[in-house]
């Protein structure tokens, strides 16, 4: 478990005698789960701090007509519920479900709280990922409210572009991306057809590759 907890994002540059004084000192709870388990449920309240030790998990909403939007994918030492933890109504605004089997650590508010005032570095590295999650959400929602398939696949690309500096974006399969984007599946594989008629990217089972930047550009910004 320490082997995981300091590869955590706020357990980054604590010594591992710190984490393992902390768990020593601090109240926290290990559950499992079995694959397709919730973690937690949409409009749950959240009353903890909570880490991957094991498996995957994802945070999904799923809406009345069947179509799901992924918001989040959470892997070995990936943390979650960071923010919910110290927000007013601290309800989960979707549901977190695993997606094998899971073990979960979960530190309670007071434990946080308690970490936070006796480890400055667990404090700044908590605002950190704070700031970085907000960043990512509004990534996220700026991509949501794109009119269009095309736009949305191309600024996806763009952003990797723009992070990476590649024209290639990696993907598991194009099930996962529909759901980051918020479409369905049929729909992306027709557009992914249409974009590499027309030149501007080609992909497979595990990529999607930029052939013409210029031009993905200008589908982006199209009016």
């Amino acid at each position: 478990m320490l082997e995981v907890l300091k590869n955590t994002c706020f357990f980054k540059g604590i010594p591992e005698v710190e984490i393992d004084n902390i768990l020593k000192s601090e109240l926290y709870l290990v559950r499992d789960y079995k694959k397709d388990d919730v973690i937690a449920n949409q409009g749950e309240k959240c009353n903890s701090l909570s880490v991957i030790l094991e498996g995957k998990a994802v945070i999904q909403t799923i809406y009345e007509n069947g179509k799901v939007l992924t918001l989040s994918k959470f892997n070995v030492s990936d943390v979650f519920a960071e923010a919910l933890l110290f927000s007013k109504d601290r309800e989960y605004p979707a549901t977190v479900m695993a997606v094998e089997d899971c073990k979960v650590l979960s530190f309670p508010k007071n434990s946080v709280l308690a970490i936070m005032q006796k480890n400055t570095r667990f404090a700044e590295n908590l605002l950190e990922l704070l700031s970085q999650k907000v960043v990512i959400l509004n990534r996220k929602i700026n991509l949501i409210e794109l009119d269009s398939i095309r736009r949305k696949i191309c600024k996806i690309l763009l952003d990797n572009y723009k992070r990476n500096d590649s024209y290639v974006y990696k993907i598991k399969s194009k099930k996962e991306l529909a759901e980051e984007l918020g479409i369905p599946r049929p729909s992306l594989s027709r557009e992914l057809i249409k974009m590499k008629d027309m030149r501007i990217i080609d992909f497979n089972l595990k990529e999607i590759k930029i052939i013409d930047l210029e031009g993905l550009e200008d589908e982006l910004f199209k009016n």
